[in-house]
């Protein structure tokens, strides 16, 4: 029997309070057993996960992550994902939508370009949380959240902003390798509108002299500008930005692999094919056979990694 994952699967996150950018509610999925993983989907907000009880598994397009009670997982803005239930237990957990451009207040500014996850890759601080003794003050402090906001007792936002804060602070300590990376305040209050405008034209040209010009910037300054903050050129990172978009719409949409390109800024197929083959290894429908767009049963390969715990 296919087990329904509905309160899950939605691209667009309905808030409550549109002023209080989070959405944090608990899934309880009864003694069933799946075939099938739940669809490939993606939103802007990060999302935290935390197992209450039971047995499941995360899979985005680099990585198979077993969860079980007591786990903790975080996806970054726009990280292609689905789930997947395991045995016939109940499973029981959390899930923490956050829009972070919403908490981003002046003083975070810094780690803006980290937490929306366009210039890093969140998830592969999974195992380093793991093996961390933060992983459970991580799940308390979903749990405390998830308490806070849902008896909504006078002054509930303030209790569940200061444990989220808690809770990002939590991350950069065990962040040995440094994937948050903050960056100069100065710089990010730059930088900040030029990756908005780069999200709005990802279906157009989006050359650097057009943003830089829109910003009253001189060329050559705001592409040096650019690649200090970002840690990568204007170019790798519109092309990283359109791959990235590529990928969600060869799994989300059935529309065909010419009409992606052009929606993911390329004039010429052939062009397209060439670079996301470069970034990802392998043909557009490669990776749509790859990760089972029309398929939603576990690959093997998906089985294997969970049976070796890697």
């Amino acid at each position: 029997m296919t087990v329904s994952f509905s309160a899950y699967d939605r691209e667009q996150v309905d808030y409550a309070d549109p002023y209080f950018r989070m959405k944090i509610w608990k899934i309880n999925h009864q003694s069933l057993t799946s075939e099938e993983y739940g669809p490939w989907h993606y939103h802007e907000e990060v999302e935290w996960i935390a197992v209450l009880k039971g047995t499941m598994a995360i899979e985005t397009t680099n990585h198979h992550y077993p969860l079980q009670g007591g786990d903790v997982m975080l996806l970054g803005s726009n990280e292609l994902h689905r789930s997947y239930k395991y045995g016939t237990s109940e499973l029981i957990y959390i899930v923490c939508h956050v829009d972070m451009t919403a908490f981003m207040d002046p003083s975070l500014l810094t780690y803006y370009a980290a937490f929306t996850g366009k210039s890093a890759n969140l998830t592969t601080l999974y195992e380093p949380l793991s093996k961390s003794g933060s992983k459970g003050q991580a799940f308390e402090l979903l749990n405390r959240m998830l308490q806070d906001i849902t008896a909504k007792k006078r002054g509930y936002e303030l209790a569940v902003n200061a444990s989220f804060k808690m809770l990002l602070y939590t991350l950069i300590q065990i962040d040995d390798r440094k994937v948050i990376a903050p960056m100069d305040p100065h710089l990010a209050e730059k930088l900040r509108p030029a990756l908005a405008l780069i999200e709005q034209q990802l279906e157009t040209s989006c050359l650097i002299a057009d943003i830089g010009k829109e910003l009253n910037y001189n060329g050559s300054y705001f592409a040096k500008l650019f690649k200090r903050g970002m840690g990568m050129t204007f170019t790798s990172y519109v092309q990283m930005r359109r791959m990235k978009r590529a990928a969600q719409l060869l799994l989300t949409e059935s529309w065909s692999v010419t009409e992606i390109s052009g929606r993911v800024g390329f004039a010429s197929p052939a062009q397209f094919y060439q670079l996301f083959r470069r970034h990802f290894g392998c043909s557009p429908k490669q990776f749509i056979c790859r990760h089972g767009r029309d398929n939603g049963s576990i690959g093997e390969y998906s089985r294997m990694q969970w049976e070796s715990g890697d």
